[in-house]
């Protein structure tokens, strides 16, 4: 599905975004919690109120960026050419994730992030997929923020054969994360993940700013993110957020450009909207997708691009494991595809707008993915796909059909799709029909039971994860006392 996309908005309205964009930089300008970039700013051409924290980032500022952005989107592009499709399905295992509740459904309860249920999940996904590595999907709540991902990074290593990632919170554990890079996979930089957030409106947090000088210092990418939630922290319209958020991510870049001009950026969104009757806030519904959608085509037409939805709109406002989540996760990403010309895989296992996950999700997610994976590949067109002896030998039908002909008999496994959670059985009766998705629960409950069954501890190393427990217990001497 990569190729051309959908626009929103006409060449005046994409116009009039991008001018309004610049306006409220140029104006009302962006907060930073540091003076390290405020001088920075400063020194680039910025209006910079120290009393205020706040720089105002005249265009002169801006559109250097935008062209630095702009022509690397050109050196970037490729000639459109067809997907090349997958013989067989690439599903996603444990990806990195912060939730802080997951959902046993074993025991029908909503549970808080502890090393516990890391543990747990964590053998989940080393027995889910051999292929894929297994990352940090829960919080520890009962851990230090300042040493939670570390701590997190020692159960992955303990209990998986392939240790992923976890998310640094701030720059000061990056020199931890370094050594534990350098330890385990000859890389410093092998664990600082993730990007720099801002926080709506126009705002960059101390933890930001710092996080920022931190990646840049290390030449490193850098990625500004933004959530801006309509009516809250952005206006109530649709256009209005798209500003916002577009304005948020070139007040990161201006910041990373004054630093370094030479350092490489990109920027997502994964905006929005509070529900004024429960002041609950959503991201799966069609505002925030197109608000989302809206600010990555402003920036791929006119801003330089390097712009995504952030996790593909991969937040659910479904709170239980089931049809819900799987449809709103299934809408986003086919949205998402249809309006950006790529799509992702969806599986993620989230619920609750991010805040839990819940491997019976993550299963049924997997099965859907396998499905779209399946009508991605499109039809082949071979002499044995076709068929046309067999076509000519079967004729009308009469005395023979094609489920008895060899060629049925061959074909017929790697030619049709076969779901193991998606109920595709005849009707079973008015009572059994009322319980669709606890059948659907009832078998992705016996898939997690067989798939935990398979796991064994790995072999560790013990000399290298007892230098990595060395460096955890320094960080949580210096870190936290």
């Amino acid at each position: 599905m990569d190729g051309k996309c959908i626009d929103l908005f006409t060449d005046s309205e994409v116009d009039q975004l991008a001018e309004a964009t610049l306006s409220v930089l140029e104006t009302a300008g962006a907060m930073y919690q540091s003076d390290v970039i405020l001088d920075a700013l400063e020194k680039a051409g910025a209006q910079v109120d120290r009393s205020t924290q706040r720089a105002r980032l005249p265009r002169s500022l801006i559109e250097p960026i935008i062209d630095v952005q702009r022509q690397r989107q050109k050196e970037e592009r490729r000639p459109a050419r067809r997907r090349r499709a997958r013989t067989e399905p690439d599903l996603p295992g444990v990806q990195l994730h912060i939730a802080q509740f997951w959902f046993d459904h074993e025991r029908g309860e909503r549970r808080p992030g502890n090393r516990e249920g890391l543990v747990r999940l964590t053998r989940f996904g080393d027995a889910l997929d051999a292929s894929k590595r297994v990352d940090q999907v829960l919080l520890m709540q009962e851990e230090p923020p300042e040493v939670e991902p570390l701590e997190g990074l020692l159960v992955l290593m303990e209990h998986s054969s392939r240790p992923g990632i976890t998310y640094p919170h701030f720059a000061e554990q990056f020199p931890y994360f370094e050594e534990i890079g350098e330890i385990w996979r000859g890389d410093p930089h092998a664990y600082l993940v993730g990007g720099v957030f801002m926080v709506s409106p126009l705002r960059m947090d101390r933890r930001a700013c710092e996080s920022l000088i931190g990646r840049v210092r290390r030449g490193m990418h850098c990625g500004t993110s933004t959530e801006p939630v309509s009516g809250i922290s952005a206006p109530v319209t649709r256009a209005g957020t798209v500003v916002v958020g577009a304005a948020e991510i070139l007040a990161g870049w201006a910041a990373v450009f004054a630093l370094d001009p030479k350092a490489s950026m990109s920027g997502n969104i994964e905006s929005g909207v509070v529900d004024m009757p429960s002041g609950n806030v959503h991201f799966g519904a069609p505002e925030p997708l197109l608000q989302d959608l809206g600010c990555v085509e402003l920036f791929r037409r006119r801003l330089g691009g390097h712009v995504g939805v952030a996790g593909d709109g991969n937040y659910t406002s479904g709170k239980f494991p089931g049809y819900q989540a799987s449809f709103e996760r299934l809408f986003d990403s086919l949205t998402v595809a249809a309006y950006t010309g790529r799509r992702s895989q969806l599986a993620s296992g989230l619920l609750d707008s991010g805040k839990m996950w819940s491997p019976l999700q993550l299963l049924i997610d997997r099965e859907l993915e396998s499905l779209l994976q399946r009508f991605e590949q499109g039809v082949p067109v071979k002499a044995d796909e076709i068929a046309l002896d067999v076509i000519t030998s079967v004729g009308s039908g009469i005395g023979r059909s094609y489920l008895e002909t060899e060629h049925t008999l061959t074909h017929y496994r790697k030619s049709l799709w076969f779901g193991k959670l998606l109920d595709r059985s005849v009707w079973q009766g008015d009572e059994a029909e009322r319980s669709t998705d606890s059948r659907l629960l009832r078998r992705a409950q016996a898939q997690f039971d067989e798939i935990m069954a398979r796991y064994t501890k790995p072999e560790v190393d013990e000399d290298r994860l007892a230098k990595v427990r060395e460096v955890v217990a320094r960080a949580r001497r210096e870190l936290v006392g």
